[in-house]
């Protein structure tokens, strides 16, 4: 049985929408409380992201003999880790949206 996370809930959301069937009201509550429990995982992920992006820009300046930080940051945003820490961002950003206008629905139930 596969464990619930953000992206499943996301991605059972995203094909209703592509399959143009409505997500029934009633459910935007029940989706919105289980992305919210769920969003401390993909925040802590991101954490983890950040640490790792910003310990390469460190490896990075300490490796160049005259030290360029903007350099270093330039080169460490062309890695995949940062390309996915930016993922993740965007993904806690849609589960916050998410969250906001389930409950904006809610007060027309």
């Amino acid at each position: 049985m596969e464990k619930v996370n953000s992206t499943l809930i996301l991605n059972t959301l995203k094909t209703m929408v592509e399959s143009k069937k409505m997500i029934p009201k009633e459910e935007w509550l029940n989706v919105a409380f289980k992305l919210n429990l769920l969003r401390i995982d993909e925040a802590q992920l991101l954490n983890r992201m950040k640490q790792v992006v910003a310990q390469k820009k460190v490896e990075l300046v300490k490796a160049q003999d005259k030290k360029n930080i903007s350099a270093a940051e330039l080169e460490a945003s062309a890695t995949d880790v940062y390309r996915l820490m930016r993922d993740q961002e965007d993904l806690i950003y849609s589960i916050e949206q998410f969250v906001m206008i389930a409950k904006k629905n809610s007060e027309n139930f």
